[in-house]
């Protein structure tokens, strides 16, 4: 698998870009009090900037679907546009210019995602689903590092130190470029997935209703971790070295818990990879807020992360089976909306952090994985030789080892 040069070329590229996505939090952790910002309005700008890479992925993921021949290029352009956007944001004189270079670098984002997820299947059709696991652990992997490499380079260079990390990208980028020809060679795109298009039963309906609640809900509480932690722990004093590296301990913890939880998933089914976890999720949560010593600290935020954090690509292989579109634009609605979902969460949590605190609302997102969990007792069990019928065939699946 590792040697599909196409394959390694997106795992690599999803890095970089989440890599890049990940220095925001630390960045206006660290600008908030110079430019007195408050936690409504980092968290209205983190929400902005998830919005536009979220909003976008559909359409990019159709406009992929419509251009196989040059769907790596495209990707290669997204990561390109983030490291420019990223030098914007390092050289920038004032937050006037700033803010629009900081939002900007999501529409790469939106741009590289959709693309990435269908491409890392189609490079390894006869392991999908360990291809797709591997190509999320690469992106969490960078938002693990972001945070690290930002509080240092920010602590020694301030915001200019962000510049040699955005150039980085273009080693990604012309990977990218030279894998189109080798995925030009074996036409990956040959052939695309006929939509689903059997009739809805009740049932399908209500276990697709409790899957979207099930994504709101667990990807709130995993962008709230991922955007407020540095913000918690700045109030408290530390310094952004340490929060940074905290923040990257979440990120890395959950790289690993979405490889945990593929094995988990294909060896007990999606419903106990994923309802254990959730409930584990709480205590870790609030032993990383409630617990002072720093060691104390560390390993519950990187139990919480390898708990909350591990469901992701498990939840997005099941909304492609159960979506009835083409690869691109699944892969685009289910990562858009997962995003989007999580950036409004954040939004919410900004606003009531500045009335009742943030410490407090981080206790509260914490205890949603309780019923997170509740919900995700109606995805699929360890899957049987049967099939039930009268279900859609996308939906078939909800209902073995119910």
């Amino acid at each position: 698998m590792l040697r599909n040069r196409v394959f390694t070329a997106v795992v690599g590229g999803h890095f970089m870009v989440d890599l890049l996505n990940s220095l925001g939090a630390v960045l206006l952790a660290v600008l908030a009090v110079p430019l007195g910002l408050s936690n409504q309005q980092i968290g209205l700008a983190l929400t902005i900037y998830t919005l536009l890479g979220a909003l976008s992925q559909p359409l990019f993921g159709w406009i992929a679907d419509r251009l196989p021949g040059r769907t790596l290029q495209l990707a290669a352009i997204g990561v390109i546009w983030m490291a420019t956007c990223y030098t914007g944001v390092a050289l920038a004189p004032n937050w006037t210019i700033l803010l629009p270079c900081f939002l900007l670098a999501a529409l790469g984002s939106g741009l590289f995602h959709p693309i990435g997820t269908a491409s890392a299947a189609a490079a390894v059709p006869d392991k999908p689903a360990s291809a797709t696991s591997i190509f999320f652990f690469g992106g969490q992997i960078g938002l693990a590092t972001g945070p690290i490499l930002a509080g240092i380079v920010l602590t020694m260079a301030g915001t200019p130190g962000i510049v040699p990390i955005a150039l980085a990208a273009a080693i990604p980028a012309g990977v990218l470029l030279l894998a189109q020809q080798t995925a030009r060679s074996r036409r990956l795109n040959r052939a695309a997935p006929t939509p689903n298009t059997h009739p809805w039963t009740k049932l399908a309906v209500v276990l697709l209703i409790a899957f979207i609640v099930l994504v709101v809900v667990r990807s709130s509480i995993q962008t709230v971790y991922q955007s407020f932690l540095p913000k918690l722990f700045s109030d408290r004093g530390w310094e952004p070295a340490i929060y940074g590296a905290l923040a990257g301990t979440f990120m890395a913890s959950g790289a690993i818990g979405n490889v945990i939880n593929g094995w988990m998933a294909d060896r007990f089914g999606m419903r106990a990879a994923t309802v254990w976890p959730l409930i584990l999720s709480v205590p870790a949560g609030l032993a990383c807020f409630i617990a002072t010593p720093l060691w104390a600290i560390f390993i519950g935020c990187g139990l919480a992360g390898m708990l909350v954090g591990g469901q992701h690509s498990i939840l997005v292989l099941h909304a492609q089976r159960i979506l009835p579109v083409r690869q691109g634009l699944a892969s685009g609605l289910i990562l858009g909306f997962t995003f989007a979902s999580g950036a409004i969460g954040t939004w919410f949590s900004g606003i009531i952090a500045d009335v009742i605190g943030l410490e407090t609302v981080m206790i509260g997102v914490t205890l949603l994985g309780l019923p997170a969990a509740a919900l995700a007792l109606t995805l699929p069990g360890r899957p049987k030789a049967t099939v039930t019928r009268d279900i859609p065939a996308g939906m078939q699946a909800e209902v073995r080892g119910s």
